[in-house]
């Protein structure tokens, strides 16, 4: 019966490993599309700064 126990131990164990290992993924996958959604929204805003005529580039105010 012993080894019964330990084959039991084993197959939970290596079911709870490969639950934790896919909950990891999901949650680096949400943070990278999070981070890649903030980064559009940056663009977008760096993109609606007014341009004046004749400069290059264009100015940002940023204030810390």
């Amino acid at each position: 019966m012993d080894m019964m126990t330990s084959i039991a131990q084993l197959s939970t164990s290596m079911s709870v490993s490969k639950l934790q290992m896919n909950i990891n993924t999901a949650m680096t996958k949400k943070s990278m599309e999070t981070t890649e959604a903030m980064a559009q929204n940056l663009i977008e805003m760096m993109d609606s700064v007014p341009k004046f005529p004749g400069a290059k580039g264009s100015i940002l105010d940023v204030r810390a």
